[in-house]
């Protein structure tokens, strides 16, 4: 039965599991009894439970069960590994290997919207801290001939960010390039003046997040630039826009964006 990324998670704690699904595995199970409830069931490992070559393969099989082995559920055979002192490198061997027994669900995915996804999931993961972060939309481009949803038109993102006792939304527009272009210059995609014009309609910041070099999961160099500094030129210039430059963590970008409302936004509206 295929099986999501989510329905994979799991924690390890000691000698119990926690799972979403597959209880059926074992002879000892419950409900979770946390608060609020999770409806979750907790499975009870020992060796005479389930023998650890057993769960090995198991873990395998599931993260295999779709034919595809994603970022997220390497990580999970990671953690496992890890958890138990054992081989990560094997267990994804083994997984890749369970992997070629089950029908491959494939989706044809232009190169170019795969590296956008990508950078996309890069700058959702530096929103992740809920004390701070809520995700309020997060847009796909889908568009079939001249049909497609009037939310498609906004930017990527839209974010809503507690900075100390204030709450602000702002937009977000993802753009990974592998390289700068000439004269160290990027240009920015015709929609950009719709995006601008919508968070300016809409009375909140707009932010244009660039990635370039490495990889968009990993670009080499992260920016994160206001909207009203680009304007309508709908270019950056890289020596222009270097003091943009924005940390490539969680925390160094809530940094940034509470900096940026505090100097430049919260003090004007004190004013």
């Amino acid at each position: 039965m295929p099986t999501s990324d989510s329905t994979l998670q799991m924690i390890v704690k000691g000698a119990f599991i926690h799972l979403t699904e597959f209880a059926h595995i074992a002879t000892k199970q419950y409900l979770c009894e946390c608060n609020p409830p999770c409806n979750a069931i907790i499975i009870s490992m020992s060796i005479k439970t389930i023998p650890l070559q057993q769960a090995i393969q198991w873990i395998a099989r599931a993260a295999a069960a779709d034919g595809v082995i994603s970022p997220s559920e390497r990580k999970v055979l990671s953690e496992f590994a890890k958890a138990y002192e054992l081989d990560a490198a094997k267990i994804i061997r083994l997984a890749y290997g369970f992997s070629n027994d089950y029908e491959q669900e494939v989706v044809a995915v232009a190169p170019a919207e795969l590296k956008g996804t990508r950078f996309e999931e890069f700058v959702v993961s530096l929103c992740s801290d809920k004390s701070h972060f809520k995700l309020l939309a997060w847009r796909g481009d889908k568009i079939s001939g001249n049909t497609y949803a009037i939310d498609t038109l906004m930017p990527d993102l839209h974010i809503r960010h507690k900075i100390d006792d204030r709450v602000v939304d702002y937009f977000i527009e993802c753009k990974y390039r592998s390289s700068w272009g000439k004269d160290d210059a990027i240009d920015l995609s015709p929609q950009f003046v719709r995006y601008y014009n919508a968070a300016k309609d809409n009375g909140i910041e707009l932010f244009i997040a660039l990635g370039v070099g490495g990889t968009p999961s990993n670009p080499e160099e992260f920016f994160l630039i206001p909207g009203r500094m680009v304007k309508l030129d709908k270019q950056i210039d890289r020596v222009r826009f270097v003091k943009c430059r924005c940390p490539k963590t969680p925390a160094g970008f809530q940094q940034y964006i509470a900096h940026y409302f505090n100097k430049r936004i919260f003090l004007k509206q004190n004013e």
